[in-house]
């Protein structure tokens, strides 16, 4: 037979198995992920819009930067996800599939830094308020660290050749998918991912305790400022306090929560056919593969539920009103507080 009349049925049958999957079986993911880009988009803008305009400080300096790399992860991985999901069984760019993967996962490490750095701020003022701290004048040499280890760590993904996935789909046609080829991966791959693996789980165990040590510590200050009567002098900043605490925690529950299915699917799914599952289970894991996404678009819902500051500006973009900017002068962080406090020996 001729080979250009056979790689011409071959793409033919690529195509015709791609647009069968695409129409009856990935549906829903498709959905998932058109709904996180209309969602993510606006929220993270919103994010990085509002919080320009707050006072300076280290806890708005690292969660505009988490905004700005979410909205990156809008306009990059969800579309990216969305082209794997139309060409699922066609697609042939090893290269595209190896960088922007690689960009992703340079993301998400990043991400996953920031919120450590977040959290270790948030511990070292609740827990250690009259040591030296984190400040503006420094907290970019910290930001710019983590970008960097994403991007170190990211490499691997870029610079080892890692398959694109094969699956058989009858009369000799192997159909090629961007994902996750245990098989027959390299094992320098492998072993890159079983690292990342046990990166997640550290920091979601440094997270946990640090913020078991920041609760403890909160409650410990409560009971002595209702014993000592401290609730007018240190009031305001008190409850600023414990609202920024329980953004930190929020934000960092759903990032592992988020990410968590990800890490449990790689390695339950490694010798799963994908061909044998029904409608639902095949729709449900291509969803659970995406969840990590989840974490790139939650945030302004995260702070809108605690930051009163953030819904009234919200409320101003949609009603097209005009920016109070009162805002501008009132601390927006205890950092402030903490200096006054500090002169009394009482924790923020």
């Amino acid at each position: 037979m001729d080979i250009n009349n056979t790689n011409i049925t071959d793409f033919l049958t690529r195509n015709f198995y791609n647009d069968v999957i695409v129409r009856e079986r990935l549906v829903a993911p498709i959905v998932y992920l058109i709904l996180l880009l209309l969602i993510g988009l606006p929220g993270n803008i919103s994010i990085m819009v509002i919080y320009k305009n707050y006072n300076k400080n280290v806890y708005i300096k690292i969660i505009w930067t988490i905004a700005v790399l979410d909205l990156v992860f809008c306009l990059i991985g969800i579309p990216f996800n969305l082209g794997r999901m139309f060409n699922y069984y066609n697609f042939q760019s090893l290269r595209s599939c190896q960088i922007v993967v690689g960009i992703l996962d340079s993301g998400i490490i990043t991400s996953t830094h920031l919120l450590v750095l977040l959290t270790i701020h948030r511990f070292w003022q609740v827990c250690f308020p009259l040591k030296r701290q984190i400040t503006l004048k420094n907290v970019s040499y910290f930001i710019v660290t983590c970008c960097a280890i994403g991007v170190a760590l990211g490499i691997p993904q870029i610079a080892v050749l890692q398959p694109l996935a094969e699956t058989d789909l009858g009369n000799n046609v192997t159909g090629y998918t961007c994902s996750v080829a245990w098989k027959d991966s390299p094992q320098a791959w492998k072993n890159y991912n079983v690292f990342l693996t046990f990166l997640f789980g550290f920091y979601t165990l440094v997270l946990f305790i640090l913020y078991i040590m920041i609760g403890r510590t909160i409650h410990q200050q409560n009971k002595k400022r209702k014993s000592k009567l401290h609730i007018v002098q240190s009031g305001r900043s008190t409850i600023h306090s414990h609202k920024m605490t329980k953004i930190a925690i929020t934000v960092s529950a759903v990032f592992a929560l988020s990410s968590l299915p990800l890490y449990i699917n790689e390695w339950a799914t490694k010798d799963l056919d994908e061909q044998t599952l029904d409608l639902f289970s095949f729709s449900l894991l291509k969803i659970a593969q995406r969840s990590y996404l989840i974490n790139h678009v939650a945030n302004p819902f995260i702070y809108a539920t605690f930051d009163k500051e953030f819904r009234k500006q919200i409320a101003n973009i949609l009603t097209c009103k005009t920016t109070d900017k009162d805002h501008d002068r009132r601390p927006s962080d205890t950092e402030s507080s903490t200096r006054k406090l500090s002169t009394s020996a009482t924790v923020t």
